[in-house]
């Protein structure tokens, strides 16, 4: 058995390990033309630079820091994206408090050339109003981007779908939330007066399969939406389980072409819950009626009392329906690192593999945050607490 604090591995390979990804404390990764990019949580339970970092990793056991860019006072910008292979749009949120105060903090998002990898080069800017957008999603196939933010007339964070066929120039297709985020509603006005894990609002990213949009929306669980007309879309199913669990709802994504979505659950800062924020899997057989139908967590025993948040944060936002992967979901796990759940069985999700990193000197905990992928198979895993970037294969 391994001791807390030396790799845990099955399955897994390490090829390579760059610290200095995200300033050491990473969020979103993207990975284009053979360079990986980097957000960076900032002072967001670490301390770094915000904004982003960009690495070679054409020789993924030789990975290397080649550009970074430092967002200017008052911004948080930990989330990237690629568009179409060129581009690349960075948000731009108000970081809280009094840090974000001031007439000087510029929201929405970045759009930097990458055509040059090594080289990102500011060529836009689009502008979203109050604090800017949180976890956004890039749909390169349908050449939409889909963004959680606030919106005149509307309750907290909704879904901005924007046409980016121009994609220095995002044209708005449509605002859209929860039929009770519509101020002036009794519940929207129950919401505001919400505990922070309960409270209503999109967190993303909205993911389309066919013309069905999925949505988890933190303390407002998780919809099912005919989007067939983007301009004019509709509930179609919800469900929401906070309370009783505690909310956080962070992730819902369709399971290859079956008719599942697989929901994770954030485990937020130092708080710890023995029975809530997990890995979750929803039969939608019935669009109407979303029901949970499996769950999974790593081996609580093993991990709860380890330092930092032991908990679900995301998967990677790849989940085929065909070829070696499309029974696999690759979730991080906070303390627990990464973990390989084989849900070929939707009804019984099972662990088939686990990559936990070293602890480097120094550091109070493993904090694996978030993954991501590449055209060769490599996997991705940024750590949010100054372990940085540790590029893996999967051999199971």
């Amino acid at each position: 058995m391994s001791a807390a604090g030396s790799e845990e591995a099955k399955n897994f390979r390490l090829l390579g390990h760059d610290p200095s990804a995200a300033f050491g404390g990473g969020s979103l990764v993207e990975i284009n033309k053979g360079h990986a990019y980097v957000g960076s949580v900032g002072g967001s339970s670490f301390t770094a630079p915000e904004g982003f970092t960009a690495h070679d990793v054409t020789d993924p056991r030789k990975p290397r820091k080649v550009w970074e860019f430092k967002a200017p006072p008052g911004i948080h910008m930990h989330k990237v994206r690629v568009v179409d292979g060129d581009l690349l749009y960075v948000n731009s949120e108000r970081l809280g408090g009094d840090k974000g105060k001031g007439d000087h903090v510029r929201t929405g998002f970045y759009i930097f050339d990458i055509s040059k990898p090594a080289e990102p080069r500011e060529v836009g800017f689009y502008d979203m109003p109050g604090d800017g957008p949180h976890r956004f999603g890039v749909d390169n196939q349908r050449q939409l981007a889909l963004l959680p933010c606030k919106a005149d007339g509307w309750d907290n964070r909704v879904i901005w779908t924007l046409d980016i066929r121009d994609p220095l120039k995002p044209e708005i297709v449509s605002i859209w939330g929860l039929p009770w985020q519509k101020e002036g509603s009794e519940a929207a006005a129950a919401r505001k007066q919400a505990e922070p894990e309960h409270v209503c609002m999109l967190h993303g990213p909205p993911v389309i399969r066919d013309n069905r949009m999925f949505c988890a929306w933190w303390g407002g669980g998780v919809s099912v939406i005919d989007c067939t007309d983007l301009s004019d879309m509709k509930l179609l199913g919800h469900i929401n389980w906070s309370p009783p669990f505690i909310g956080g709802t962070h992730t819902a994504w369709p399971l290859g072409d079956r008719p599942y979505l697989i929901v994770t659950d954030e485990a937020r800062a130092r708080k710890k819950f023995w029975d809530s924020q997990f890995m979750w899997v929803l039969d939608i057989r019935d669009e109407t009626n979303p029901i949970p139908v499996s769950t999974f967590m790593p081996d609580r025993e093993k991990y709860y009392e380890r330092p930092g948040r032991f908990g679900a944060h995301n998967i990677l936002e790849y989940l085929p329906a065909d070829g070696p992967w499309k029974d696999l979901v690759f979730l991080t796990y906070f303390n627990a690192g990464l973990r390989a759940v084989d849900v070929s069985d939707p009804l019984h999700p099972r662990e088939v593999g686990h990559y936990v990193p070293a602890l480097p000197e120094g550091q109070e905990a493993i904090q694996s945050n978030d993954i991501g992928t590449d055209e060769h198979g490599r996997l991705y895993l940024i750590d949010r607490w100054g372990a940085g970037m540790h590029i893996l294969e999967y051999t199971g």
